[in-house]
């Protein structure tokens, strides 16, 4: 049987590689994290609660409250208490935000572009794929404590 590093081992390294590259892509911003969280509200019309976001980044409620601490703290949402259930609060984006997302997005454009670069559209979906099962067959493996730090 061969020998294999953790795919773990793999994984994390691309991932502190992108993420530091966006980081540096974003750097105009006063926040150097979360900034894809902007871009999830966005794409959900500003309709997402904190539990939705929870349950779509898979992280648990009091991170998702320092998450959305920090945003706020920089000026970039609000939460603003749902009127049918005085119990949800959806966050909403202020308008320093909805100028920052079109940078955001194009920098996130830019690196998916730039990993992807060299590979054939059937590499590029077959990668999808298989990320997407490995991603279904760890599914029922709820993640503890593990954060990925990306801070400058």
């Amino acid at each position: 049987m061969t020998h294999h590093k953790p795919l773990a081992h793999l994984l994390i390294s691309v991932t502190k590689k992108y993420l530091s590259i966006f980081s540096q892509q974003t750097e105009g911003l006063d926040i150097d994290r979360y900034q894809y969280v902007l871009v999830l509200i966005n794409l959900h019309e500003e309709t997402l609660t904190q539990k939705a976001l929870c349950e779509i980044l898979e992280v648990d409620k009091s991170f998702m409250v320092h998450i959305i601490d920090y945003l706020s703290s920089k000026g970039y949402v609000n939460r603003v208490v749902n009127i049918s259930d005085k119990r949800q609060h959806h966050i909403k984006l202020t308008d320093k935000a909805k100028q920052a997302i079109p940078g955001i997005e194009k920098a996130i454009a830019r690196l998916n572009d730039k990993s992807m670069e060299h590979l054939s559209e059937s590499q590029i979906q077959t990668f999808s794929d298989v990320l997407q099962q490995i991603n279904s067959n760890l599914s029922e493996v709820k993640p503890k404590g593990i954060t990925i730090n990306y801070r400058k």
